[in-house]
């Protein structure tokens, strides 16, 4: 494998019964890329960035990212975010970032002061006691 490489999909395949939403994938993508996936509705694509993120498995192949067989060992390094945000609705704005740090093995109290650098930096300081059901599309995106 090229160490210039960021992902490296090798022969990969992903079935879900007798569906098959990815066969013999096969790409790389160098640093400084911009890359997409593009495709009809069923083609794969997110499959595909479940897999590269490490949220399914391959049945078949192999996928490195950054040079790591194990989407675990550069989780912090790759960011994801699905068109369905992974938000608990019914949670607000700040304890929902709390959240997910935990979730990251961070403990909210260490966390607590670089989120508030993170909302005020994206506009959501004065949001932060709202639940994310109440906000519009666009701002719950920029919570997640």
């Amino acid at each position: 494998m090229d160490d210039r490489l960021v992902v490296v999909l090798e022969e990969v395949s992903k079935s879900f019964g007798p569906v098959r939403a990815v066969e013999r994938l096969s790409m790389a993508i160098r640093p400084g890329r911009i890359t997409g996936l593009l495709g009809r509705n069923g083609a794969g694509k997110t499959t595909t960035l479940r897999m590269i993120n490490g949220i399914f498995l391959p049945d078949h192949g192999a996928i490195t990212v950054f040079g790591a067989r194990e989407a675990g060992a550069v989780r912090d390094r790759v960011g994801y975010l699905p068109e369905e945000r992974g938000l608990y609705r019914k949670m607000k704005v700040l304890e929902q970032l709390l959240f997910l740090a935990e979730i990251k093995g961070r403990r909210p109290a260490a966390v607590r002061p670089r989120a508030r650098t993170w909302l005020e930096r994206f506009e959501l300081w004065d949001k932060r006691d709202a639940k994310v059901e109440a906000l519009s599309k666009g701002t719950s995106r920029r919570c997640s």
